[in-house]
């Protein structure tokens, strides 16, 4: 049976990732490892996949509802030995002040206990009282143990195991002193994403040895709860009549691989088949495609190298304006602009379907969860249908005034902007959605390509 269990942090920062990420390796070489990660981070996952071998899975309150994070979570948890969710921010951080979405309302809803992780420097005894406020704060929350960050020695460590087992009846299950190969590099989103981080694989595994010596791994395996085997169903929520099926290109690459597994899954459930190319490496789009998705990730980071390949976008240029449904979120959307002026300055040449430039700034545009309301008919939604999103970047628009199809607020806010962007069968916002909370949205794109299949000849 599967068994389950949370890492979480007071804050962020405190060794969360790094902790889950050499557990995760550690116990992939026993086990069958189902990742999966609170919240709407990309990133985190990816390194996820790399450290388990096994496909990553969001879990976020917000963007999927209560009834679709725990289809997800025992869908995909049943299918290997252990769960190992990693927690997002702050225990218990969430939307507002009320711990709404926060990682220890989703450990509450999945019923998993929470393993949490402190970062003990310049710390004795006041660990003990850090813990035993996060073991207070919410009685029904299952705290089941400590690991410690950040040692200055064994003796310091040694104190403060002995603190919070005295006071708060708590096992402090390990401790990682400080070493420097431990720190991943970061850049404006988060971490450096696991396709560029170099010697990744011999990473993870200096960082399991490590977190071998240092935890008892077989105390952590005990304080995982069995998971309930349910039999999940909800192949039937997708549901998508076709006499051909429907195929879509994806782009995939070091520039483009911002997308929630589960999203995607949802288009196979739907009877789609996916095509995976680079618009990095590929001279062309898929032959036979049918509709086309370009997600997000980091397209200013490989401008130059995007720019470079005329063929790729002479080849998504003419078949958006054939009529090609196209979905594209953030990085996608960039790449679909005039340009894109990188922080280096330097402007490049991209798809040229929208007439303006994405410009990077030093600044957050938008951060943070979105309510999008939609205020013209589109390939994914009619008008008046209300999305949950979220959005995180860096970049804006620069030129004229695009055809919109969205209006984007924060929950908790009342100040608006515009976005979901048009042209033709294209839809491109800023905007992130988890589509798998949407089969509705994902059926009105399909029927779309299916009417461009029967009205023009495939592509290729």
């Amino acid at each position: 049976m599967t068994r389950g269990i949370v890492i979480a942090a007071p804050q962020s920062g405190a060794g969360k990732t790094t902790i889950t990420l050499g557990l995760m390796r550690a116990l992939a070489r026993q086990f069958q490892v189902v990742p999966f990660k609170i919240g709407p981070d990309y990133i985190d996952p990816s390194f996820h996949q790399v450290a388990s071998k096994n496909e990553p899975h969001n879990l976020d309150l917000f963007l999927l509802g209560e009834d679709n994070l725990k289809k997800i979570f025992f869908y995909a948890a049943q299918t290997g030995d252990m769960a190992i969710v990693e927690g997002v921010m702050g225990l218990f951080d969430g939307l507002g002040t009320e711990s709404w979405g926060s990682t220890a309302q989703v450990a509450k809803i999945l019923q998993l206990p929470v393993v949490l992780v402190i970062d003990v420097r310049s710390m004795l005894t006041s660990a003990a009282a850090l813990v035993h406020g996060f073991q207070t704060y919410d009685p029904e929350l299952q705290l089941v143990g400590i690991i410690c960050n950040l040692t200055s020695s064994q003796g310091h460590y040694a104190q403060i195991k002995e603190s919070i087992e005295r006071d708060c009846n708590l096992p402090v299950i390990g401790h990682l002193p400080f070493k420097k190969f431990l720190v991943l590099p970061e850049r404006h989103l988060g971490l450096i994403t696991s396709w560029e981080t170099s010697n990744l694989d011999r990473w993870l595994d200096h960082c399991a040895d490590f977190l071998l010596k240092n935890i008892n791994i077989q105390q952590l395996i005990d304080l995982m709860v069995p998971l309930e085997n349910r039999k999940i169903d909800f192949f039937n929520q997708f549901i998508f009549s076709q006499s051909e099926k429907i195929r879509i290109g994806v782009a995939y690459d070091q520039a483009f691989h911002f997308y929630y597994s589960d999203s995607l899954s949802a288009f196979r459930f739907s009877g789609a088949e996916l095509v995976y190319f680079s618009p990095l490496q590929d001279q062309f789009l898929p032959e036979g495609i049918d509709g086309l998705i370009l997600g997000g990730g980091f397209p200013e980071i490989f401008a130059a190298k995007l720019s470079q390949n005329v063929s790729m976008r002479n080849s998504i240029r003419s078949a958006l304006e054939k009529g090609l449904p196209t979905y594209a979120e953030c990085g996608g959307m960039m790449y679909l602009s005039q340009e894109i002026r990188g922080q280096d300055q330097h402007l490049y040449p991209m798809v040229g379907i929208f007439p303006v430039k994405a410009i990077m700034s030093k600044r957050l545009q938008h951060f943070g969860y979105v309510e999008v309301k939609v205020t013209q008919d589109n390939i994914i939604s009619p008008a008046g249908r209300i999305i949950q999103g979220h959005e995180f970047h860096y970049s804006k628009l620069v030129g004229p005034k695009l055809e919109v199809s969205y209006r984007v607020k924060k929950p908790l806010e009342k100040k608006t902007w515009e976005s979901g962007f048009v042209y033709k069968n294209c839809l491109a916002s800023y905007v992130h959605l988890h589509l798998f909370a949407y089969p509705e949205l994902i059926n009105n794109f399909l029927i779309h390509c299916q009417q461009w299949k029967k009205k023009e000849k495939p592509l290729g």
